[in-house]
C-alpha cells in the first residue's frame, strides 16, 4: 500500500474514542521529549473554549499510529498533543481528587476518579491499586508522568528536571489554574466532569494507521510532528472541517480524498498555494493558511474552495508529468513542460493554471512555450532573482483568472519585464559554465538545441546516443597544460563554448589528443557542431569566441 494509501484511508475519532478503550499508545523512542509550552497550552485552551461557546468540535489534526501488536500502538505524530490532552483530563481529576483529601463528598468522589482514570489515564492494578497509563511517554518523560503525575504525587527538587520534565509540570499546573479559575465551582465536579466529557466527545483527530515501520517513517517524513508546527496542509484541513457541520464531513472528506488521488500528500501545500495565487494576489507558503482563514468564513467558501481545488487537481500533477494523459496529442505542451521540468522551474505553475482554464488548447500551448523561453533566459542563463518571477506572474495569472488578459500576447505583455532582453541573454550566455558532473541533461539540452537548429534537424537529446565531448578535457595532460594555465583550466573546461557533440566511440577516440587530432576526428562526425569546428589552435581565446558564436545561436533559440 502506497504512502498516498495511507492517508486516505484515514478514520476520524474524538479523543474519547481513542483513549477510553483498553488500548495503549506508546511514544516511540525516536520521538523528542515533551517540548509544549505556556503559549501552545494557551492555544488549545482558548480553541477548546471557542468550540465550546460555539457547541462545535475541534479538530486537532492528524495521528499517525503504527500497530506493534494487539491493542499496542506507537505514536509516530501527536505526541506532543496527545500528552497535552492526557495532562488536561489530569489536571480536571487532581481537582477532584483535592475534594477526596479535603473529605468532600469523599466516597462518591473516589468514585468518580476511579473512573474518569479509567477512562482517560490508565488501569488500576489489583495489587498495587496505582494506575498504570495508557500513555507512556519516552525514557525522559514516562517516570514523571507515570509515577508522580498520575498518582497525584508531590514532586521534589523540580528545578533539577529537565526541561521537558518542567514543561511536563508547567502544563499540570497551568491548566489546574485555569480549571478553578474559570470552570470549577466550589465544592462541585458537575462542571468539571462536563468539560472533560466535552473534551473526549469533540476533540477530533484524523487518525492513520501503519503497519510496518517503512511505512511509519515515510508518514512522518510528510507529517512530521505538528506539536510546534503544523503544516498549511494539516492546518486547512482542520480548519475547513470545523466549518461544515457534522452530517457535512463525509461529503468534506469524499473531496479531500479525490484530490489526494492525484496530488501527493506532500505536494499538496505547493497545489494549494500555486492554486491560490492563480486568483488572489501574492502570499508566502507560511501567511497562506491565515489569507485563506480570514477569506473562507462559513460552509459554503469551504465547498467552492474544496470544489476548485478538486478540478483542478489533475492539472496540477499533471503540469509535474509531461507524458500524463491530459496532455496526450498535444506535442508542444509536453516539450514546453518537460523543459520547465528540467529547469526545475516552478513559479509559472499559478499562470498555466488560469490560463489552461480561460484559453483554448493552441493558446494555452503557446502560453506554456512562453514560460520555457522565458525561464530559460531569465533563470537558468541569467540566473536573476526568482522572487521577482513569482511576483510577474502572479500579476499576469490574476489577470488571466478574472478575464482582463484573453489571448497570449496579453499574457507575453504581462510578462514582458522578465523576458531578458536579447542583448542581456547573449551576454549572459557567453559567459555561462555549467558543470557536466552535475547538469549533464541540461548541457545535453542546450547542445542538442543548438544542433538542431545549425543542421536543421529534430534529434531528441534524451535518446540519442550522442555523448558531450569536452575539447579541454576534463583531465587535461601536459600538452594541455601548456595552452591553459592550471589555475585557470576549470575556468574553462565546463563553458559552453568548450562543449561539443560526438558520436560516443569517436568521443573517446579524441581523449585528451591534441587539438589538431581531436579536429581530424571532428571533421568526421555526423553532428555540425563537430564536423563544423574551424579552430587550429584551442586556446581560452579560442573558447570565448566560439560562445560568443554559439550564444548568437542561442538567442534566435529561445526567443518569443
Amino acid at each position: 500500500m502506497s504512502q498516498n494509501d495511507q492517508l486516505l484511508n484515514a478514520n476520524t475519532v474524538s479523543f474519547s474514542g481513542l483513549i477510553s478503550g483498553d488500548n495503549v499508545y506508546q511514544v516511540p523512542l525516536f520521538q523528542r521529549d515533551y517540548s509544549w509550552e505556556e503559549e501552545h497550552w494557551d492555544d488549545l485552551w482558548l480553541d477548546i473554549s471557542n468550540a465550546k461557546k460555539d457547541e462545535t468540535k475541534h479538530y486537532m489534526g492528524a495521528l499517525v499510529l503504527m500497530k506493534k501488536e494487539s491493542k499496542n500502538f506507537e505514536i509516530i505524530d501527536g505526541q506532543q498533543r496527545l500528552t497535552t490532552l492526557s495532562i488536561l483530563a489530569l489536571s480536571c481529576i487532581r481537582i477532584i481528587n483535592d475534594l477526596i483529601k479535603n473529605d468532600i463528598d469523599a466516597d462518591n468522589n473516589k468514585e468518580r476518579k476511579d473512573i474518569l482514570l479509567k477512562k482517560f489515564i490508565g488501569f488500576k492494578s489489583a495489587a498495587s491499586l496505582m494506575f498504570t497509563n495508557k500513555l507512556i511517554l519516552n525514557n525522559e518523560n514516562n517516570p514523571i508522568f507515570a509515577s508522580y503525575l498520575i498518582q497525584f504525587h508531590e514532586i521534589n527538587n523540580i528545578r533539577r528536571l529537565s526541561k521537558s520534565n518542567k514543561n511536563l509540570i508547567g502544563a499540570y499546573d497551568f491548566f489546574y489554574d485555569k480549571l478553578r479559575k474559570e470552570i470549577y465551582v466550589q465544592n462541585s465536579t458537575t462542571e468539571l466532569i462536563e468539560y472533560l466529557e466535552f473534551i473526549g466527545d469533540n476533540l477530533t483527530f484524523i487518525e492513520i494507521s501503519v503497519v510496518d515501520e517503512l511505512n511509519a517513517y515515510l508518514v512522518f517524513e510528510t507529517l512530521n510532528d505538528r506539536g510546534l508546527d503544523l503544516s498549511v496542509t494539516d492546518l486547512l484541513k482542520n480548519y475547513l472541517f470545523s466549518k461544515v457541520c457534522d452530517k457535512d464531513h463525509q461529503h468534506l472528506k469524499n473531496k479531500w480524498d479525490n484530490i489526494l488521488k492525484y496530488v501527493k500528500y506532500k505536494d499538496f501545500s505547493y497545489f494549494l498555494r500555486y492554486f491560490w495565487i492563480s486568483r488572489n494576489r501574492l502570499v508566502t507558503e507560511k501567511e497562506l493558511f491565515k489569507r485563506i482563514k480570514r477569506t473562507i468564513a462559513d460552509a459554503d467558501g469551504v465547498f467552492d474552495l474544496i470544489g476548485n481545488l478538486e478540478l483542478n487537481a489533475e492539472l496540477f500533477a499533471a503540469l509535474y508529468n509531461p507524458d500524463d494523459d491530459l496532455w496526450k496529442g498535444e506535442k508542444e505542451i509536453k516539450k514546453a513542460l518537460s523543459e520547465l521540468q528540467l529547469f526545475n522551474i516552478r513559479q509559472s505553475f499559478p499562470l498555466l493554471l488560469a490560463c489552461y482554464t480561460q484559453l483554448n488548447t493552441n493558446d494555452f500551448a503557446r502560453v506554456c512555450k512562453m514560460c520555457s523561453v522565458i525561464s530559460f533566459r531569465y533563470s537558468v542563463i541569467g540566473g536573476l532573482k526568482t522572487n521577482i518571477l513569482e511576483l510577474v506572474y502572479n500579476d499576469a495569472a490574476v489577470k488571466v483568472s478574472k478575464g482582463e488578459i484573453t489571448n497570449p500576447t496579453g499574457v507575453f505583455e504581462a510578462l514582458k519585464k522578465i523576458y531578458t532582453s536579447d542583448e542581456a541573454f547573449h551576454n549572459a550566455f557567453m559567459a555561462i559554465s555549467i558543470s557536466t558532473k552535475r547538469k549533464t541533461k541540461l548541457v545535453r539540452y542546450i547542445l542538442y538545441s543548438i544542433e538542431n537548429q545549425m543542421a536543421n534537424t529534430t534529434y531528441n537529446y534524451i535518446d540519442d546516443e550522442g555523448s558531450i565531448e569536452h575539447i579541454l578535457p576534463e583531465n587535461p595532460d601536459e600538452y594541455w597544460d601548456n595552452i591553459f594555465m592550471k589555475d585557470i583550466q576549470i575556468e574553462f573546461i565546463y563553458r559552453i563554448g568548450n562543449y561539443t557533440l560526438l558520436e560516443p566511440k569517436k568521443n573517446n577516440d579524441c581523449g585528451t589528443k591534441p587539438i589538431d587530432e581531436k579536429k581530424e576526428i571532428y571533421i568526421t562526425s555526423n553532428y555540425q557542431l563537430s564536423n563544423q569546428f574551424d579552430y587550429d589552435q584551442w586556446t581560452p581565446q579560442k573558447v570565448k569566441h566560439r560562445q560568443a558564436y554559439l550564444a548568437k545561436q542561442a538567442k534566435s533559440i529561445w526567443k518569443i
